[in-house]
């Protein structure tokens, strides 16, 4: 496999932090070995230094380091040399893929419908952020702005009343399209109007009784939406049906089975899934608080913005959109932790341990930690994978705990620092919280961590 050419498509759930780290270490991998490299993103930008069909043919292996559907998938469909990875593994065992891609390269994988579900969800998340953070960020803007009255703040005009009725329908948006982008990933183009359609039906009362399921009916319907469209562009039909079966037949034949099996089946036992959630959230003592507090610290800390960081951005979401906002505000608060934290330890606490390479790690850390983006702490954990999440997941925990315990509540979905005008309860508590957090971390790190052979080095030398 010398001098061969490697292209690979980079897409994360944020679009953010994974997706380019993961393209700079093929980049460099490939660099490494002498071979000829291109690496597409698909990031929050959109689609970047796009593969060609030249690129593809040319191509000895194709890598696919995603965690979401990518955007025009078929024209990789055709191709067998094809590795699929998460964007975490090709970060973290960038030598190994490399290693086995002339064997790997020919095997066909094919997703389970375990896996398929969960890029599922993915791709749902990664196409509302950005419809939940800017509303976020409006509706900071009206509470940083407003007045307080009886504890409770109002707009102070308005322009901020209006703006804060453009926020509220930003957050309605949310549940239309997960559901609509969860069925695109697997039945693709022709899911996206029925779902787009049944996402605002399950997230609006509807029936006798007047149900209403938001996030949880949406995941549900994503899916089920999904694979009814997937099989049923299976249908052969004549050449002039199948011209309209996307625009017409599809959407329409699928809304009259999904609506009726909501309407009048599903929509009774979530509710009720719905209403015990609500209720258990609601009624935990402080003690259940702690321990689900716990859990959501190390969630968020333990694959630094992976799978498990994403399974919590979905509960406490759910959450939030059935008026729980505790859930959500100590999650919020615990993504900044572990960057935060190694910002410290290597800038602060700890530095003579730290190469100058690590240090500048730390200064990028410390700025990704401002917005909650915990990717920040994947250079450190790829260094001294086992001290450094040990570290930030005890940290992350203790700090999760505290902030239930708090009762931090935040209404927008992005973390850190910039994300405190959302904080509504507990403002004071977020940012204490999540600095004692930050130097838990780097106080078992000051104490564990050893000397970087760079600074070794330059002991010996003095």
């Amino acid at each position: 496999m010398n001098n061969k050419k490697i292209v690979a498509i980079c897409a994360c759930t944020a679009g953010m932090a994974h997706t380019y780290i993961a393209k700079q270490k093929i980049e460099n991998e490939a660099k490494k070995r002498g071979w000829e490299c291109k690496v597409e993103t698909q990031g929050a930008a959109g689609i970047e230094n796009a593969l060609t069909q030249s690129d593809l043919i040319s191509a000895d292996v194709i890598i696919l380091a995603t965690d979401i559907s990518i955007e025009n998938a078929e024209r990789i469909e055709s191709y067998k040399n094809v590795i699929e990875v998460s964007t975490g593994e090709a970060v973290k065992n960038t030598a190994n893929i490399f290693n086995h891609a002339k064997q790997m390269s020919t095997k066909v994988i094919k997703d389970n419908v375990g896996t398929e579900i969960f890029k599922a969800l993915n791709t749902g998340i990664s196409k509302f952020l950005p419809v939940i953070i800017a509303s976020g960020i409006l509706f900071s803007i009206v509470l940083i702005t407003g007045d307080v009255t009886q504890n409770t703040i109002s707009p102070s005009n308005q322009f901020f009343a209006d703006l804060q009725q453009v926020a509220f329908y930003g957050f309605a948006m949310m549940v239309p399209v997960l559901a609509a982008y969860m069925a695109y990933s697997i039945g693709g183009n022709a899911a996206l109007a029925p779902a787009f359609i049944m996402g605002y039906v399950v997230n609006n009362p509807i029936g006798v009784n007047h149900v209403s399921t938001g996030f949880i009916g949406a995941m549900i319907f994503g899916i089920l939406i999904g694979y009814f469209v997937r099989w049923f562009k299976t249908i052969k039909v004549h050449p002039v049906i199948a011209s309209v079966m996307p625009v017409m037949i599809i959407p329409t034949v699928t809304l009259l089975v999904m609506a009726p099996i909501y309407i009048y089946g599903l929509s009774y036992s979530l509710d009720w899934f719905v209403k015990a959630m609500v209720a258990t959230l609601k009624g935990m003592s402080q003690v259940n608080a702690a321990f689900l507090g716990i859990g959501i610290g190390i969630l968020a800390a333990l694959d630094m913005g992976g799978p498990c960081s994403k399974a919590a951005t979905a509960f406490t979401l759910a959450a939030m959109a059935e008026g729980i906002y505790g859930p959500n505000g100590v999650f919020r608060m615990c993504c900044a932790i572990p960057p935060l934290g190694l910002a410290l330890s290597s800038l602060i606490v700890s530095r003579s341990k730290y190469s100058k390479e690590e240090k500048e790690f730390g200064i990028t850390a410390f700025f990704l930690s401002l917005a909650g983006i915990t990717e920040g702490a994947i250079p450190f954990a790829a260094k001294d994978p086992k001290r450094i999440i040990i570290a930030i997941i005890v940290g992350t925990a203790v700090a999760g705990m505290l902030g239930m315990i708090c009762g931090i509540d935040s209404l927008v979905a992005f973390g850190g620092l910039v994300a405190l005008g959302g904080v509504t309860k507990g403002a004071m508590w977020y940012v204490i919280d999540m600095f004692i957090g930050a130097f838990i971390i780097a106080a078992i790190l000051h104490f564990t961590k050893k000397v970087s052979v760079e600074t070794e080095q330059v002991i010996e030398k003095q």
